[in-house]
């Protein structure tokens, strides 16, 4: 099954602390007319990712307010650093970052092995599990069409997450939360953030760039998985009833069926017997007659 997958590293040694590694800061996204700021790293409702402290902003998406109210939250100046990462980056020399960030998630929870796979057996080592490379790939291809097709358009990546949501709804039979997306935003963002940009002030700006697209996908994806699912409960009730109702209704035509069979056969017993009787009473007045 698939929790019996495991991950086969490359090497044994244990990850070092990241705040080792990089050391640990607290960052903040905000307006482009705001002036950044240090926050300590106990910083209240904040996502720690890698060696930074990202404060994501608090905002759900509605799908249906969202789509007559148009709210801006990722600015011409986060395009324009997720484009320039996207193409000198990730296209060049982090091409395998999503098959990294599902590797690390299911490291972190390995529930997602057996939602993968659907409940079916899965490859010992994921990272020729053909399956888990087809998703990889399609995250590739979905993020590269939000970023050059759709230039990050909210609106038109609205319509792109809303569909990517209802159609995993459809998964939640498989163990399928929301809240993974939680993990995998953690994972994805930290890889940014191992990248090795020119300054750390790139670095910085390109995290918080990301990490405002991810809670845009997110916030959208949670939204109409939530009304996909009841949508689809909905619909699971309504099915349950129809097949309770035909039960029922077979059930009462075998109920009505076995009495009228009885009453019939009943009915001829007594037709007989009164015949029968009718007969011998008019046999014995016929001798006694004689």
């Amino acid at each position: 099954m698939g929790n019996g997958c495991t991950i086969i590293s490359n090497n044994n040694k244990i990850r070092p602390p990241l705040n080792a590694m990089y050391g640990t800061e607290s960052i903040i996204p905000i307006n482009n007319n705001e002036q950044r700021k240090v926050l300590p790293v106990n910083v209240i409702n904040a996502i720690k990712v890698k060696t930074f402290v990202i404060v994501l902003p608090k905002q759900i998406y509605d799908v249906n307010k969202f789509q007559n109210n148009y709210n801006c939250l990722i600015t011409m100046h986060d395009r324009e650093i997720i484009a320039r990462c996207w193409r000198q980056y990730i296209i060049n020399k982090k091409t395998d970052i999503f098959h990294k960030t599902m590797l690390r998630c299911i490291e972190a929870s390995p529930k997602l092995n057996e939602i993968i796979a659907c409940g079916r057996y899965c490859y010992r080592d994921l990272r020729k599990w053909p399956k888990l490379n087809k998703i990889c790939q399609a995250q590739f291809k979905f993020y590269e069409r939000l970023i050059y097709e759709l230039n990050m358009d909210e609106q038109k990546m609205l319509d792109s997450c809303i569909k990517l949501g209802e159609r995993h709804a459809e998964y939640e039979r498989f163990g399928m939360k929301p809240h993974f997306l939680d993990i995998y935003q953690q994972q994805f963002l930290g890889l940014i953030a191992c990248i090795e940009f020119e300054t750390s002030n790139e670095r910085k700006q390109t995290v918080i760039a990301f990490s405002r697209l991810c809670s845009f996908i997110i916030n959208a994806f949670i939204n109409a998985y939530a009304l996909k699912r009841s949508e689809l409960k909905e619909k699971e009730k309504a099915v349950k009833f129809n097949r309770n109702f035909c039960l029922f209704h077979l059930y009462l035509y075998k109920e009505i069926k076995h009495y009228f069979f009885f009453l019939l056969l009943f009915s001829i017993k007594i037709f007989i017997n009164t015949f029968v009787f009718e007969k011998g009473c008019f046999l014995r007045n016929l001798i006694f007659n004689i």
